[in-house]
């Protein structure tokens, strides 16, 4: 059979433009095959309400500083602007957001909310968009997505949830998928010590046939791989810097994935969590990588893979636009 090809993204963290140009990318690259690979959902609440005073304007705190609307269309182009960037920006009132920011109850109600009413829209472009083509859509949920998008993904016509599944992309090509990461920092909603998240990764990669070609979908990747670098943090959660002022990057993957990549030795493992990652590894026989991801920017890195169930992987580039 022909070579299938791939078109591998993660963490867009809620980014409109980077779910468009995903979507385009199976008419764009040609892709057989499209799929996120976790955090799918944004992590910055953007409120706007009334500024006060007279006449009828709005205020917002946007990168820094304050921004003062004066009409509709300016508070619908910041809304877009910040959906396009990952955040989430809402109307409501001075009492609301201090209610917002007293309650973690409430915060995370509002996320919720707006997180959801998100990937609605998403699912439904989807459907559109990928109605009548060849190309079947990927998707799983990563340590920051919370566990109520899951019944959407799974409701979705147009995209699939592989959370946890073997899945058969081709005659002889298949695909296990896990999306959960280590602990972090930020007490994200889906973390599992390390040891744990070894257990569901061996659980899942056993579905998988022996012989032809096997793909690793895990939104984690594996310990001291140049794809697991990420900046120091401070007790503070500040980062630290080396002497020149540069920050100091130390490896934060996982232990057991690696330990498993290194026994079983999969044709290809796709990774993503760590957005300074970009780059690829080689353990054993697997080819590994992590296209890393500038979400805030508007950009969608990625990753084109040319795989065949005989010869595994052909090609590959990275790509980004």
């Amino acid at each position: 059979m022909p070579d299938l090809t791939i078109f591998y993204v993660a963490d867009i963290h809620g980014s409109d433009v980077c779910f468009r140009k995903w979507l385009n990318a199976a008419g764009f690259y040609g892709a057989d095959i499209l799929i996120i690979g976790g955090d799918l959902t944004g992590k910055v609440l953007l409120p706007i309400y009334p500024a006060g005073g007279p006449g009828q304007a709005w205020t917002a705190h946007w990168k820094g500083r304050e921004h003062r609307l004066e009409t509709r269309t300016e508070v619908d182009a910041l809304i877009r602007t910040a959906r396009n960037e990952g955040s989430y920006g809402f109307e409501t009132t001075v009492d609301e957001v201090t209610e917002i920011r007293s309650s973690v109850e409430l915060e995370r109600a509002v996320f919720t909310r707006l997180r959801l009413a998100g990937l609605r829209e998403w699912l439904s472009l989807a459907d559109e968009r990928l109605d009548g083509r060849r190309t079947r859509a990927f998707v799983m949920p990563g340590n920051d997505d919370p566990p109520e998008i899951d019944p959407l993904l799974d409701a979705s016509r147009s995209i699939h949830n592989v959370q946890g599944a073997a899945t058969e992309l081709a005659p002889g090509i298949w695909m296990a998928s896990r999306g959960e990461s280590t602990p972090t920092p930020w007490n994200t909603p889906r973390e599992l010590p390390d040891d744990s998240l070894g257990e569901r990764v061996r659980d899942v990669v056993a579905n998988l046939p022996t012989g032809g070609t096997t793909i690793w979908n895990l939104h984690m990747p594996p310990h001291d791989t140049g794809i697991d670098r990420a900046p120091s943090l401070d007790p503070g959660l500040n980062v630290r810097y080396d002497g020149g002022g540069e920050p100091v990057m130390v490896p934060v993957g996982s232990h057991s994935i690696r330990d498993l990549i290194a026994e079983q030795e999969p044709t290809i493992a796709l990774h993503g969590h760590i957005h300074e990652g970009r780059g690829r590894y080689r353990i054993g026989s697997t080819a590994g990588f992590n296209p890393g991801s500038q979400y805030q920017d508007g950009v969608l890195l990625g990753l084109l893979i040319r795989v065949s169930a005989k010869q595994g992987l052909r090609h590959h580039a990275f790509t980004a636009g």
